[in-house]
């Protein structure tokens, strides 16, 4: 019985260090499952190590019946100091045959895909402290439809 105790042991360690690489993830929904440009959700997150690096992405969930194969966004990251970088920011959401390249969730696999997007691979964060990412959609179309939700998600970076 001990070598099973022992395994279901290396399984929980595992599990909680993929963990532990979570810094931070937030998400919110999109009202009325349009994505006004008037709706610029924000996510504040405290950074503690500005030695390592962070993998950041932006986290899109829409039905089957969004009408494109990519979403531009604007996205504003402010550091503790008050300074903001702003970026146009491309997310491919699916391949030029028209697969969607996240994954399905929900009771039937085209109900919503979630689509995680790298936006910056390896960031070291400047300053220790609080940050703010604003998330603007960028598309001519407004509202967008079909955007459930958006967020932000930053683990330490497996990349060296």
């Amino acid at each position: 019985m001990k070598p099973l105790l022992g395994g279901i042991g290396l399984v929980a360690l595992l599990a909680t260090g993929c963990a532990n690489d979570m810094v931070f993830e937030s998400d919110v929904e999109v009202p009325n499952g349009a994505w006004a440009s008037s709706f610029q959700p924000s996510f504040e997150f405290d950074i503690t190590d500005t030695v390592s690096k962070h993998d950041v992405y932006i986290e899109v969930r829409h039905t089957g019946d969004y009408p494109y194969s990519d979403l531009y966004l604007f996205v504003d990251l402010t550091g503790p100091g008050g300074r903001t970088h702003r970026d146009t920011v491309e997310c491919i959401l699916a391949d030029p045959s028209g697969r969607w390249m996240g994954r399905g969730t929900g009771f039937i696999f085209a109900d919503r895909i979630q689509a995680k997007v790298l936006y910056r691979l390896g960031n070291r964060f400047p300053a220790s402290g609080r940050y703010t990412m604003k998330l603007e959609q960028a598309m001519r179309v407004d509202p967008l439809p079909s955007v459930i939700d958006v967020g932000v998600s930053i683990q330490r970076s497996k990349a060296h």
